[in-house]
């Protein structure tokens, strides 16, 4: 009986890590093999949230002292896809992207442009719980889509970007006053 139950949960847990292996074949829904050249280096990477939640929870303890916010962040995430897709010259994969997110009814929080990529950051809501979190970077041969799974409120979004937003205004402000300081004390 022993040995039965021990055969299952080490058949689950082998099933658990199967999923964290790196691939090379993607793990997005709106990628296909065929829209991807040949020449092209394609790595996916899936964590669950059971196992990510294991590995940082000894930090997340220490994150609550350092920084709440970020640790309440981490907490709120259930499992993160990745597919990095590297040498693909074709916008084909950026039109599937756009597509996927129209069709799923992802809402665009933001979009930047840095050096030559495009960052667009989209969000999946259901009331006011943000449920998936889509980002996808593309630049002129490089592509990385990264979705997150959530439970996360709209007001708990809000506060975040509340804190960081505080604590780079008094980042500044520590910056400017330093070197003020140091321009008079050289005098």
């Amino acid at each position: 009986m022993k040995r039965g139950i021990g055969f299952i949960v080490a058949v689950c847990i082998g099933l658990l890590l199967q999923s964290c292996f790196v691939k090379t074949s993607p793990n997005m829904a709106f990628i296909h093999k065929g829209d991807i050249s040949r020449d092209a280096e394609v790595v996916s990477v899936k964590v669950p949230g059971i196992l990510m939640r294991t590995f940082i929870l000894g930090e997340l303890r220490e994150m609550k002292e350092e920084d709440p916010m970020l640790a309440m962040a981490l907490k709120k995430i259930k499992s993160i896809k990745l597919t990095a897709i590297e040498g693909e010259k074709g916008h084909r994969l950026h039109e599937r992207f756009t597509n996927y997110l129209a069709d799923q009814q992802f809402e665009e929080l933001m979009s930047i442009y840095s050096d030559g990529a495009k960052v667009s950051i989209n969000t999946l809501t259901k009331g006011d719980r943000i449920k998936k979190i889509m980002l996808g970077v593309v630049d002129n041969e490089d592509q990385v889509f990264i979705e997150l799974k959530s439970n996360m409120s709209l007001s708990e979004l809000n506060q975040l970007v509340d804190h960081y937003e505080t604590t780079k205004g008094k980042e500044k402000k520590d910056k400017k006053k330093s070197k003020s300081e140091d321009l008079a004390f050289a005098k």
